[in-house]
């Protein structure tokens, strides 16, 4: 190939513009950078000065697909910094909240981006005459999940039924029969999936192999635990403080490493970590996938996001059941009871913070909160910052594999590895205005 710099131009949606940019020399790399082109977005500045409670209705802005876990990790960073600790069955029907969005987020990025990648097509309508089947399924699993959202958070996005310490109303009886009944429909679609994603063959590379996930030694740790880094587990207090930001002058987002190195989150960072820990149906799926982990294989984490899809559906209709059954108790039209905030007796400013399992990775939401009780202070870290680094490195030690390929297979491969960690989620099926000089 001589000297050449292959360039694309545009990937939609990565917080703002990215592009791609590699030189080769030969059969080497010898450079690879991936520009962020990010225009501000201020949400950490509009935080500043707004009540506690305010943070659960602006996080979710900041991704619609991820925005049940914004919306949840800030209403638990809040809960940290006033001493809130909810109950149980507030805890749990969150977690179900965001395997809703689990549900939606992977079907949209496996059956929307990513499969038709792997049978040749420019996007899943084209798909339609062909492969009818996978197109049902997929607008299938992808309602499942938006009905999941809605009927726990109130409505399919931005959640409204959420609250510091409690949920303003519970589903009524009739809500959840239907969804019950739609989400174990639901599980033989997300076990059929499995069964799609094993079949394609991923290419023999193992990408960064340091991986990030929280870890709690009892679950398939979602909203629990601590963060574990490259097997070193810090306090979720202590996050940020373990985290190393770096500048790249060509990139306005950060990049950040650990310990001076960088690190994956995301679904198959979880699997790694957690796999022992997935319900029943989820763990006979991953064993009969071609997933065998540890895995540190990029291209497979769309296997990790199908069997997650069967422990999230799975998950659901166990919390679903519990709430069924209360109704049946109780006439109450909350879970769990608002709770009463003396902010005099804070003391001054409160930090609190909180890390939960997004779709793509760890979320980390950070407040400080004053005797007034508005917010002070913000911090969010997005598990796409997190891997913008490994995307990085990925493409620079997979692409001396496929140089010997025509251009547009080589583009193409390198579309596929960056879509494998869908960041924060690219709308178009495939990226725009491709170069080679």
């Amino acid at each position: 190939m001589g000297k050449s710099i292959i360039k694309i131009d545009h990937m939609a949606k990565i917080y703002g513009h990215a592009s791609l940019e590699v030189r080769i020399r030969g059969s080497k790399v010898s450079q690879c950078r991936l520009h962020i082109e990010e225009s501000s977005r201020f949400f950490e500045r509009m935080m500043k000065g707004k009540r506690f409670d305010e943070a659960r209705r602006l996080a979710p802005r900041i991704c619609g697909i991820c925005a049940a876990s914004h919306n949840i990790t800030a209403i638990m960073a809040v809960e940290d910094a006033l001493g809130i600790r909810p109950s149980e069955r507030v805890r749990q029907v969150r977690e179900a909240l965001i395997l809703g969005g689990y549900v939606q987020s992977h079907a949209l990025h496996g059956y929307f981006l990513a499969l038709p990648d792997y049978l040749g097509y420019s996007g899943i309508l084209d798909m339609a005459d062909k492969y009818p089947e996978h197109v049902d399924r997929a607008f299938r699993l992808k309602r499942l999940g938006n009905s999941v959202i809605e009927v726990l958070g109130g409505r399919t996005t931005h959640p409204v039924t959420t609250n510091v310490g409690h949920f303003t109303n519970r589903p009524e009886t009739g809500q959840l029969d239907g969804l019950l009944e739609s989400l174990e429909a639901g599980l033989k679609d997300a076990k059929a999936t499995v069964r799609l994603f094993s079949s394609f063959k991923s290419p023999d590379f193992s990408g960064v192999r340091r991986t990030a996930a929280l870890e709690d030694g009892k679950s398939y740790a979602i909203l629990s635990g601590r963060p574990v880094i490259a097997g070193r587990m810090v306090e979720q207090k202590d996050f940020l403080d373990s985290i190393e930001p770096e500048e790249r002058p060509y990139s306005t987002s950060r990049f950040v490493k650990s310990g001076g190195r960088e690190f994956v989150v995301g679904p198959l960072a979880r699997m790694n970590a957690n796999h022992r820990l997935l319900c029943g149906e989820a763990r006979a799926a991953l064993k009969r996938s071609r997933l065998k982990l540890p895995n540190h294989n990029p291209f497979n984490a769309n296997i990790a996001r199908a069997v997650e899809m069967v422990h999230c559906i799975e998950t659901c209709i166990d919390v679903l059941r519990k709430i069924k059954k209360e109704n049946k108790r109780s006439g109450e039209p909350g879970t769990g009871q608002p709770a009463a905030y003396d902010f005099k007796k804070l003391g001054g400013k409160r930090r609190g913070c909180a890390i939960t399992e997004a779709p793509r990775g760890m979320l980390y939401h950070e407040y400080s909160v004053n005797r007034d009780g508005f917010i002070t202070d913000s911090s969010i870290l997005t598990p796409t910052a997190q891997n913008l680094g490994p995307i990085e490195s990925d493409v620079r030690a997979f692409l001396p594999s496929v140089l010997g390929r025509p251009r547009q297979a080589i583009i193409s491969e390198i579309e596929k590895l960056i879509r494998s960690y869908d960041p924060c989620i690219s709308c178009a099926t495939h990226f725009l205005d491709v170069k080679f000089s």
